[in-house]
């Protein structure tokens, strides 16, 4: 066993100890579906980066910048970043308001629907299932690259990181292990450049040398390696402005973002947790993506390109730095994979099997704990007997979500005049576009053109639902009802002093994006000129 494999094994005890000191406070399904609604902004802000930046961050998105497509990577993750403090705003403080315990029961309470809220918790369960198996798949091809361990083993080791703490916990120590872990990979990410460009020759050299690349042509001019995914440089352009916009939707209105809202104290909580988010993932998302492709420049020769950061960590980082990366990795991973967990779980207790909410506390704690355990092992099976496949699970979870989710939440908000009938088809025929037409694509090897993207096709069909429902039946006056009462603040968030620290906390946002845009002109874009000629 190398020093790798021990920080690994470390972590993964230390996490555990953590989770399920935190599930010792849970004392009723209140405490187990949303931390008893009293988070802080930093413990939000944590869950809302570490249950976004999985290993999809860290192995699947590099080994796309790795292969030559890095400015479209790079274009996403800085689009998909504003959608933080758009949906905040549009949607994730009103969703608190409801007071509800997952987001399908925000709307089958905001339409009065029992069958919206079995829909939206069944397109939940499907998405985030998705995206869990990619979180467990990249916890296991780490462990396996670093160990040699058998790959089937890793995933059992992977699986039993996060359900013990996870089962036991529910989101009070979903919470907490998720604000550690994003501590962890956040340091990861931020010291483990600077050896990687140290390696490299130097940022400029590297820049430069990248600019010019034979081996992989365009790696990361605008147009990327046009061997890669398109043959067009507006075709990849278009790309990677679309799954920007979806990703940011994805951020807007996904329930692995939105349901962290609902743990809040409070709705200013709520929008500084965002912006600070967003900044958060612009920062480290720009290290990662900026690191993968140096990594490109020290070896090109990988044969598994989502493995270049832990190729770094065990053949550029010093041994402690390594480890470090190496945790932040699977710290990356494993916080990801309990979020999700955690609201599979909930969402089939909360929304499908307890019909009765008068049911004895200690009962339903103990059906929700048994339920998310019978989940944890549908998935390990379903992980166990199928190869990773990182990149494209993590973007099907999040493209049927964006299509299904994406207008039927912002408008159900801000639509007075929508119908339950209308929330119903705009959800069911978004999350069947989408999903069908990525399923027969995949299966049968198509790539579409971007203006059919199963996301165009999905979202097209679920504006067309939301139109048919609303003529099939109009909204009722309590409908109309809910939403005004919806939009009424609540007296205890009228507070002048926290309203103008929650306003001016826009100026700090606009003074990053600033020094962002200077960071990608001095650091990127003229180096790349001048080497580009």
């Amino acid at each position: 066993m190398n020093i790798y494999m021990i920080g690994v094994i470390i972590s993964i005890v230390v996490f555990i100890v953590i989770g399920v000191l935190a599930g010792n406070k849970v004392k009723d399904t209140n405490d187990y579906y949303v931390a008893g609604r009293k988070a802080p902004t930093i413990l939000i802000v944590g869950s809302l980066i570490a249950s976004f930046l999985s290993t999809g961050a860290f192995m699947g998105d590099t080994g796309e910048v790795y292969s030559g497509f890095f400015m479209g990577i790079m274009t996403v993750g800085i689009l998909q970043a504003s959608g933080y403090v758009y949906g905040a705003g549009l949607f994730g403080k009103y969703i608190r308001r409801a007071k509800v315990n997952t987001v399908p029961e925000y709307f089958g309470k905001r339409f009065n629907s029992k069958r919206l809220q079995m829909l939206a918790a069944l397109t939940l369960m499907i998405a985030v299932t998705a995206y869990l198996l990619s979180a467990i798949q990249g916890v296991a091809t780490l462990m396996t690259q670093i160990s040699g361990l058998n790959y089937r083993v890793c995933t059992v080791i992977a699986w039993l990181s996060f359900t013990i703490f996870t089962v036991y916990s529910g989101s009070m120590g979903v919470l907490l292990t998720d604000t550690i872990m994003f501590l962890v990979f956040l340091v990861a990410a931020l010291i483990g450049i600077p050896y990687i460009v140290g390696a490299a020759g130097g940022w400029t050299e590297s820049i430069s040398a990248l600019a010019t690349s034979t081996t992989n042509p365009g790696i990361i001019s605008w147009t990327n390696n046009l061997s890669y995914l398109y043959p067009s440089g507006y075709q990849n352009l278009a790309w990677a402005v679309t799954y920007g916009i979806v990703w940011a939707i994805v951020v807007m209105v996904s329930p692995w973002q939105t349901s962290r809202y609902l743990m809040a104290k409070d709705e200013h909580t709520v929008q500084r947790s965002a912006v600070f988010a967003s900044m958060g993932v612009v920062a480290v998302t720009t290290a990662l993506y900026f690191s993968a492709a140096f990594v490109y420049k020290i070896n090109p020769s990988l044969e598994n390109p989502s493995t270049c950061l832990i190729w770094a960590a065990t053949n550029v980082m010093p041994t402690l730095v390594g480890v470090i990366m190496i945790t932040g990795i699977l710290a990356a991973g494993i916080s990801s994979a309990s979020t999700f967990l955690s609201l599979i779980g909930t969402s089939l207790t909360n929304d499908i099997l307890i019909k009765d909410k008068d049911v004895d506390i200690n009962k339903d704690l103990k059906i929700s704990r048994i339920v998310m355990g019978i989940v944890s092992l549908i998935v390990l099976a379903i992980a166990y007997f199928n190869p990773p496949q990182i990149f494209v699970i993590m973007y099907f979870g999040g493209t049927v979500i964006a299509s299904a989710w994406g207008i039927v939440a912002i408008a159900s908000v801000w639509k007075k005049n929508m119908s339950e009938a209308s929330a119903f088809w705009g959800m069911l025929l978004g999350f069947l576009g989408c999903s069908v037409t990525k399923a027969i694509t995949t299966i049968a090897g198509i790539t579409l053109p971007i203006y059919l993207d199963p996301f165009f096709i999905g979202l097209i069909l679920s504006g067309i639902g939301m139109y048919i429902g609303n003529k099939i039946k109009k909204a009722s006056d309590q409908d109309i009802k809910r939403y005004t009462e919806l939009h009424i603040r609540p007296d205890s968030e009228k507070d002048d002093n926290k309203d103008a620290k929650t306003h001016n906390l826009m100026w700090l946002y606009m003074v990053f994006g600033l020094a962002v845009g200077l960071f990608f002109v001095l650091a990127y874009a003229l180096p790349y000129m001048r080497a580009a000629g």
